[in-house]
């Protein structure tokens, strides 16, 4: 696992959009990847709860890129 992120400032709001659906993948992966490793108590087969969606998770990273950005202003 890479520890390293990318800057979350960007161009524009499209190139801010790709940034976050590509961190919403790879937070996703390592999300799955943990779920894999976790052994339940006793040998029971505990149900995990349910994973965010995919889109939840994109949109909150994307209003964070978005802060980031101060919402790229149009400069006169």
């Amino acid at each position: 696992m890479s520890p390293e992120l990318p800057s979350l400032i960007t161009a524009n709001a499209t190139d801010g959009l790709k940034l976050a659906g590509d961190l919403t993948e790879r937070l996703h992966a390592q999300l799955q990847s943990a779920n894999n490793c976790v052994e339940r108590p006793g040998g029971m087969n505990y149900l995990l709860p349910a994973s965010v969606p995919k889109e939840i998770t994109s949109a909150i990273l994307f209003y964070a890129i978005t802060a980031a950005n101060r919402g790229w202003a149009v400069k006169s």
